[in-house]
């Protein structure tokens, strides 16, 4: 997946300025996607390059002029594109499962360390997944199969950050 799949995805439907995208990000895609606002303006600018954006100036009073992003019937096409081709096997690159097989040379105490950390990383995910599910999908019954969709993939994260909690648990406890 790449950041510009997951642009054209949040300019889909409604037009927004790089902040609004931002917002998107931690309100909506954050148990998707993550990127920095370097990166999303940075690839914003590639896009509207490429043609897949167009940027409407608006002027402001007393501010910057607001740069607002639209999909164009090109970066439809691309997102049409990327949405129908099959995604290949994601790698499973964790560095962490890596120290596992340095058992006895990891010290015990940055070994705790390094675990309790990601456990409490993995409690705020949790926090963030209640937050997001409670503004956007407080009745998922009750939206559409388009409006549901998302929902979907908020539960898996969900579903998987608790196999974490309770693999970190059972570690622990060795």
């Amino acid at each position: 997946m790449s950041l510009r799949a997951v642009l054209l995805i949040t300019l889909q439907r409604d037009p927004g300025t790089g902040y609004d995208i931002l917002q998107r990000f931690k309100t909506g895609l954050a148990h998707v996607w993550q990127a920095s606002h370097q990166q999303i303006y940075r690839e914003l600018d590639k896009m509207r390059a490429a043609g897949l954006l167009d940027c409407e100036t608006v002027p402001q009073a007393e501010r910057p002029d607001r740069k607002v992003y639209c999909i164009t019937a090109s970066g439809r096409a691309e997102l049409d594109a990327w949405l129908a081709a099959p995604l290949g096997p994601s790698p499973v690159r964790q560095p962490l499962f890596a120290k596992f097989f340095a058992w006895d040379a990891w010290p015990a105490d940055a070994r705790q360390q390094e675990l309790t950390a990601l456990q409490a990383q993995l409690e705020e995910r949790m926090q963030a997944y209640a937050a997001i599910e409670k503004e956007w999908f407080s009745d998922p019954q009750g939206l559409t199969p388009d409006e549901r969709a998302p929902w979907h993939t908020l539960r898996l994260g969900q579903r998987l950050t608790e196999a974490w909690l309770a693999w970190i648990e059972e570690v622990l406890e060795e």
